[in-house]
């Protein structure tokens, strides 16, 4: 599985987001949105 760190926009605390990832490239789906582990903020995942 593989993960990526965003900011929460709320609280700006650095956020693991968990995906799946390919295994023939770098790509890795991510959820659409996310809550934060700090204050529970609902975020969503930038498209870049």
């Amino acid at each position: 599985m593989a993960h990526l760190h965003y900011t929460c926009w709320r609280c700006d605390e650095d956020c693991v987001v968990h995906g799946v990832g390919c295994d023939c490239c770098d790509l890795v789906e991510v959820p659409d949105e996310w809550d934060c582990w700090n204050c529970g903020a609902l975020n969503y995942t930038p498209d870049d």
